[in-house]
């Protein structure tokens, strides 16, 4: 059972105490239903003396400080084992690779992290409280064996058939659940169409209808699979349970008529069995959670588990990413060289398999170069195999490389060492509300004159405590914020994905005419996508990018476009 697996893996001797205090709670509880069916027999042949009364009281505190430590520490256990799981998932989802977020998609994961462990943490409790109950029954049941051996032999018999019976249901309900967990992914998905695509569905009737419809159809059918799953469950609880009374009518009705000496010990026998009940229906009431839970953990455990393998892969030859060295930059004084750089997508059904490259290219220190290309030409993934996000699938980087070709070899050893060159600006970037990347003490009246240098001003946006004030800001201004936070970093390379394409008319000319050249003047090395042809002659060179393939424009021929541009 994974959720016991689970719960193994990440508990440790801290949890003997844990194991101590049930066992002592089931034996209190046990001892309560001794004491209480010996005081009624006293009670009745009036010889009832405070003896019992004490050892009552006695018990009675044993129960409600063992239960209670039980419940608080099961507690302490739970939410420890579920932030250490979604701090652990985290960090590995942190230190993959892109292509594997991309290829288990954000829902997946935001699903694992966020439902799963949620899950865990409302269900463990109650398998730790199940554990309780079950030695609650364990005590009740030797205390039954101690009055009538008969009695505790069907019970307990009737009990192991119960127990086996849901035992071998155990298959069925973990792939009713997993059934549920995919249509819960399917619902995060749809759930995102509304919040994140909200401005687009806002604006247009047709398809917010139809991405609403889809998201009730997801919706609809995971309310069916739980119906489904729970009125599974529910038909063999009542079983169960019905079967459980059984027994209790024959220990009641037959038993007295096979053994007349049964007779005598008939009230404690039942009252017994009524003590063991509650507990039960506690146990049998968690088990459809418990095997939500199972599945969230088998989650969690296999997504931990291609993390892993994914890591390993590149862990052979990867720098240990929390060392001192993963902090440094690599030297870059003259030139970046790609050599027969080349990124291919995996075969997909239809049996194609994009590719961009093999490139040969130089890029000098200081050299301010645009990129340009209609859309799937494959300027996005050239950007993600420069900047390490796709690990080249031919080729390689070299950096400082002299007449001899030597330099400085970029692999999987030192990539966070290249990338630690890098500032980057994607098309779809996500905007930071602190300065996360920058090293040591930052100084306020910098980042205020910067923003101010950006046409920020101070009401809008400004940086105090270590933070800005807000990032709720229009697409153009979160644009201006993010070449803020760009410039403050001062890395030695800058990528800017499409960054002009929100910006007004006024602050776009700034962008192309002011700030890139004063970047270059700082010995910056620029690599801006663009498709705003009136600025083409703003580079140093132009790259155009057709079908995975990379052609270097001439002056003449930026020259050209510009007029046409103008025109």
């Amino acid at each position: 059972m994974e959720l016991v697996t689970l719960l193994r893996q990440e508990t440790s001797k801290t949890s003997y105490p844990l194991v101590g205090y049930s066992a002592l709670s089931g034996a209190a509880s046990a001892a309560l239903i001794g004491i209480i069916n010996t005081a009624a027999e006293k009670v009745t042949n009036d010889t009832l003396n405070w003896e019992l009364s004490i050892l009552y009281a006695l018990c009675l505190g044993i129960v409600f400080i063992t239960k209670r430590y039980v419940l608080d520490e099961s507690a302490v256990l739970v939410e420890t084992i579920v932030n250490r799981l979604r701090h652990r998932l985290a960090d590995k989802v942190r230190h993959t690779e892109l292509n594997t977020l991309e290829k288990n998609g954000s829902a997946t994961i935001y699903a694992r992290i966020s439902q799963d462990t949620t899950t865990l943490s409302n269900v463990s409790t109650l398998a730790i409280h199940g554990i309780q109950h079950a030695v609650v029954i364990s005590f009740t049941l030797l205390y039954i064996s101690s009055i009538s051996l008969w009695s505790f032999f069907i019970i307990t018999a009737g009990l192991a058939i119960g127990a086996l019976y849901f035992m071998g249901l155990a298959d069925t309900f973990s792939k009713m659940w997993q059934e549920v967990s995919k249509k819960q992914t399917q619902f995060f998905e749809k759930l995102n169409f509304i919040i994140i695509g909200f401005k687009e569905i806002k604006i247009n009737r047709l398809k917010n209808e139809k991405v609403f419809r889809n998201y009730t159809k997801v919706n609809n059918e995971l309310r069916n699979q739980r119906i489904k799953t729970t009125k599974n469950y529910n038909i063999r609880l009542l079983f169960t349970e019905s079967f459980f009374y059984i027994l209790l009518g024959v220990v009641l009705f037959a038993l007295p008529k096979l053994h007349a000496e049964h007779s005598d010990v008939l009230i404690k026998v039942v009252a017994s069995v009524l003590f063991i009940i509650g507990p039960l229906n506690e146990i049998l009431f968690a088990v459809p959670n418990i095997a939500n839970a199972n599945n969230s953990a088998m989650n969690i455990m296999n997504l931990e588990k291609e993390l892993e393998e994914e890591l390993e892969k590149l862990g052979k030859n990867r720098l240990n990413p929390n060392s001192p060295e993963a902090y440094k930059s690599l030297p870059f004084n003259k030139n970046l060289v790609l050599s027969q750089l080349a990124f291919k997508y995996p075969t997909t059904k239809t049996g194609m398999n994009f590719q961009v490259g093999p490139i040969d290219l130089e890029i000098k220190k200081g050299e301010l170069i645009f990129i340009t290309g209609g859309n799937g030409s494959g300027k996005s993934t050239f950007l993600k195999l420069f900047t390490g996000l796709y690990k080249p699938t031919g080729g390689h980087i070299m950096l400082d490389q002299n007449e001899d070709k030597r330099g400085t070899l970029v692999n999987l050893q030192n990539y966070q060492q290249y990338q630690n060159l890098l500032s980057t600006i994607f098309s779809d970037y996500h905007l930071f509300d602190q300065l996360y990347g920058v090293e040591g003490e930052v100084d306020p009246e910098t980042v205020n004159s910067v923003l101010e240098m950006m046409d920020l001003p101070a009401k809008k946006v400004s940086f105090q405590n270590g933070a800005f004030t807000s990032i709720r800001l229009s697409s153009g201004q979160k644009k201006r914020l993010a070449l803020v936070t760009s410039i403050i970093e001062d890395k030695g390379i800058l990528i800017f994905d499409e960054v002009a394409a929100d910006l007004d008319p006024t602050f776009r000319d700034k962008f192309y005419y002011e700030l890139l050249p004063a970047l270059k003047k700082r010995n910056k090395t620029i690599l801006a996508v663009s498709h705003d042809q009136q600025y083409w002659l703003v580079p140093d060179r132009m790259l155009h990018f057709q079908d995975g393939s990379i052609k270097e424009l001439s002056r003449e021929e930026m020259k050209s476009l510009v007029e046409m541009a103008i025109k």
